[in-house]
């Protein structure tokens, strides 16, 4: 019988992409709501990298969710010292202690190899890219489609659409009226089945694996 601890590390990441997905839902929806449907595409972004990072995290759990956890932390963990080196082990007025941190790096590299090593700084835990990632998970025409489709207003170039509002407003709302729709779409569809893969990881507690979106 598994133990109420082992249980809790087993579902302690799926269940913070869960969190994840739900507050980014609120935010797409609430921005919509206010009229700003070119800044929520940012967020629907996300919320498709986390749709996949979700089934990703989930396929390599199947296989060892210690190992997949191990590899979430030793991410986090490179990530978190490349920061700390770019400010020279300092957070504000504080330093923080050099030695330790590079006694964690020094553990991680002797677990990993030199290629994954590489792999887990540059794509975090998973080591590959997104675009591996969508297909290794099937949603490879989801991140052709919306990831690549969104991934443009993420900078600060991105300004055609406030050009179509000044020069074109009758264009601008039509376009506004097809974008809003999408990007609600996009958005709710992502999180039912992120809330459809941790259920059944979980033990599906609360009867919603039914969805036919998600089967």
């Amino acid at each position: 019988m598994e133990r109420a601890e082992d249980r809790e590390w087993r579902t302690l990441v799926p269940y913070a992409f869960l969190r994840k997905s739900m507050g980014l839902l609120d935010a797409v929806l609430t921005l919509v709501e206010g009229g700003f449907a070119e800044e929520a595409q940012i967020l629907a972004r996300v919320l498709v990298e986390t749709r996949i990072d979700v089934e990703y995290f989930l396929l390599l759990a199947e296989q060892s969710h210690v190992r997949a956890l191990a590899r979430v932390i030793d991410a986090k963990m490179l990530d978190k010292l490349k920061a700390l080196r770019a400010t020279e082990f300092r957070l504000g007025d504080r330093g923080v202690e050099r030695g330790k941190w590079e006694a964690f790096e020094r553990e991680i590299l002797d677990r990993h190899t030199d290629e994954d090593i590489d792999g887990l700084r540059r794509h975090g835990f998973a080591g590959v890219s997104l675009e591996a990632r969508a297909a290794k998970t099937n949603n490879k025409a989801l991140y052709d489609l919306a990831y690549r489709l969104y991934s443009g207003h993420v900078h600060a170039t991105e300004i055609h659409e406030q050009l179509m509002r000044r020069l074109s407003p009758e264009l601008s709302g039509a376009f506004e009226e097809t974008l809003v729709p999408a990007v609600r779409g996009i958005s709710v569809d992502c999180v039912v089945v992120v809330i459809d893969r941790v259920s059944r990881w979980m033990g599906d507690p609360l009867g919603v694996c039914e969805d036919p979106r998600t089967k």
